[in-house]
């Protein structure tokens, strides 16, 4: 079970499956690996059915009749488009590259290709094999059956396999090569200039490192907690150019710490951290505001802050705006402003200044949304 991103290989397979329909998730392990046993009950956890099977005629218990069987070699998996073809297809499919000597590691079909280890049949063929010795292996007997059936092929190309179409990881190497590529070639929605060119640059750095621990996410998570609520006691304190600092440095965690899974299944639950970090950050900018504000204007910079956390959350749930996405408005960007701002003894205008561009921000987005419209409408 190799690692890969925050996760494994076998994590990134079974995601795969799933997004294609599989309902089923059988693992072949002749060794019965305890890592894998417990996996296997990790997702039964999760209500997914998942089983272990040791030899050929161990599968035939896991299967019926009428069912569709989707196979996936050691190491391999493909990307999201093929994902999306298979999904769609009903007929028995293998996918298949030239016979060249750069894709030696995968199996020879013929003179003129080999199979990829990602294929589609009918568990017809699992009957068929049912009875080969323990010692065979069950991809390469299937794969037989295919071929004999005369099985449609779908060839990737030699380009599409440098774009890593169809991965094959077999060892870490391979793996934290394919993680840098990954990394390299992610397009994130919602990036404004200083995420763009500062926070992810960062990120992208040290995310390798951090997807060595398991824990790294806990860790990330409770490091912006943990950051918030020191803040807030060192508001408290009457230090409000500390606090901002911490609660800035807390924001780029809280970042980290969404960001770690990026490739992974994103969870449906809701984000207890990210709603008890807004909170905290919440309070702290409160306590700033009664730190700096005069009493004239302490119900003025209120009403202003409460825009501004409005605004904010406007801001968050609005469809990327890839026009305006270099400037929009979002935590961390809000709490450097005033950072500087109070550091050069000008939070008001900080505040005033970070709760115009989301103003600006929300306007002209929503202009953006409402033009095609109104160009389509000919009374308009």
């Amino acid at each position: 079970m190799l690692p890969l991103f925050d996760s494994n290989i076998l994590s990134r397979q079974v995601q795969s499956v799933r997004q294609m329909g599989a309902e089923k998730i059988i693992f072949l392990s002749p060794t019965m690996h305890g890592g894998l046993l417990q996996y296997a009950d990790d997702l039964k956890s999760h209500d997914i059915q998942a089983d272990v099977a040791r030899t050929a005629m161990d599968l035939q218990q896991y299967i019926s009749q009428d069912d569709d069987l989707i196979f996936l070699g050691d190491g391999v998996f493909p990307d999201h488009s093929i994902e999306q073809k298979l999904r769609r297809q009903s007929d028995e499919l293998i996918y298949v590259v030239s016979n060249a000597d750069n894709y030696e590691n995968f199996e020879r079909i013929d003179l003129t290709h080999r199979w990829l280890g990602i294929a589609i049949l009918k568990t017809q063929h699992l009957a068929e094999i049912a009875e080969i010795p323990d010692d065979w292996d069950i991809g390469s007997a299937l794969l037989r059956t295919a071929v004999q059936a005369e099985c449609k092929r779908e060839l990737v190309t030699d380009a599409d396999m440098q774009a890593d179409a169809v991965p094959q990881l077999l060892n870490l190497e391979a793996t934290e090569a394919y993680a840098k590529r990954q990394l390299s070639e992610i397009e994130l929605p919602k990036q404004n200039f200083f995420d763009k060119f500062v926070t992810w640059p960062l990120m992208r750095r040290l995310m390798p490192f951090l997807w060595q621990s398991p824990s790294a996410k806990n860790y990330s998570g409770f490091a912006s907690l943990g950051a918030a609520t020191v803040a807030l006691m060192i508001g408290l304190l009457g230090w409000p150019i500390l606090s901002l600092g911490l609660l800035f440095a807390g924001s780029i965690a809280l970042v980290f710490h969404h960001r770690i899974s990026i490739f992974s299944v994103q969870n449906t639950r809701t984000d207890l951290v990210g709603l008890c970090f807004y909170l905290l950050a919440a309070i702290v900018l409160t306590v700033a505001v009664f730190h700096h504000a005069t009493p004239e204007a302490l119900l003025g910079d209120i009403t202003i802050l409460l825009l501004l956390c409005g605004n904010l959350w406007l801001a968050y749930t609005l469809s990327d705006n890839r026009r305006l996405s270099r400037v929009m408005p979002d935590i961390p960007l809000i709490l450097l402003v005033l950072l500087l701002a109070t550091a050069l003894g000008a939070f008001a205008i900080g505040l005033y200044f970070a709760t115009l561009l989301c103003l600006a921000y929300l306007i002209f987005a929503q202009r953006d949304r409402s033009r095609p419209e109104s160009q389509d409408d000919p009374t308009k």
